[in-house]
């Protein structure tokens, strides 16, 4: 075969004509170029389709996780608070009863404040239960970035966002949500100095961005209780509260359960 035959290509451009030599053996290079770069097309698109579908998959079990972490918590919610009343109701009732059938004896006056203390400490512990879960907002204001997918302000790419954020000035007041025990107080990374409190039943909130904290590591804190103050620290694009809640360490949106609570309490 004849490696050194030659093509003629003609390119008309108006009233301009311009013609090309190509060989045979440039031809088949050309041809070879063109099949690898699609080849090469293909596969980094097929690549790219099969990162995407994961991402959707990932987004879509993160929200199944959610919506049953959320269940989960108002569930735990309701039973303490039923269990709480009914409690309550019996102590009542116990009240109301045992001075007339124990009044005979010092004995069984002994058994009836045994059975009250019994009965105060299981209600003081149902009413701790409850002091706990995160229940009160830490901050006022209008959260502008919600729980879910989002473009990131800092490196425009999209990402979760595990948590509400609030814009307010800095140095405004930021209160724990609920009884807690600090569970990490400091600088972490890309949130600033950052607060976690661990409220129990495997509930924590995380308080980031802050200019400055006022409890350690260890300490337990109050339901609305003053914890730091509202920060532009670590990768944040302006003053701040990022405030998250998790649920067997899975973030849910603290909106769900704020608003919740509220409507209960009506």
């Amino acid at each position: 075969m004849d490696m050194n035959k030659t093509y003629s290509v003609i390119v008309f451009r108006g009233t301009q004509m311009r013609r090309f030599v190509i060989s045979q053996s440039g031809l088949r290079c050309l041809v070879w170029a063109f099949l690898l770069l699609f080849l090469f097309g293909a596969s980094s698109l097929s690549e790219y389709v099969a990162i995407q579908q994961k991402t959707v998959r990932e987004v879509i079990a993160q929200a199944r996780a959610q919506k049953a972490s959320v269940s989960t918590l108002h569930e735990r919610t309701k039973q303490v608070r039923e269990l709480l009343s009914r409690w309550e109701d019996f102590r009542h009732r116990i009240q109301g009863s045992l001075p007339k059938r124990f009044r005979a004896s010092y004995e069984n006056r002994g058994q009836e404040q045994e059975l009250r203390q019994m009965l105060g400490s299981l209600q003081l512990e149902l009413a701790q239960m409850i002091s706990s879960l995160p229940s009160e907002w830490p901050v006022e204001g209008q959260v502008v970035s919600g729980v879910g997918m989002r473009l990131s302000p800092v490196t425009g790419k999209k990402e979760f966002h595990p948590g509400l954020d609030i814009p307010n000035p800095i140095g405004t007041l930021v209160h724990a949500a609920g009884d807690a025990v600090v569970e990490s107080a400091g600088v972490n990374g890309g949130n600033g100095r950052s607060i976690v409190l661990d409220h129990g039943q495997e509930i924590t909130t995380q308080y980031a961005h802050l200019s400055k904290i006022f409890v350690s590591e260890g300490e337990h804190v109050r339901k609305g209780q003053p914890i730091g103050l509202v920060g532009n620290s670590g990768m944040s694009t302006g003053p701040h509260l990022h405030y998250e809640m998790r649920v067997n360490g899975i973030p849910i949106d603290p909106r769900t359960v704020l608003m919740a609570d509220a409507a209960e309490n009506k």
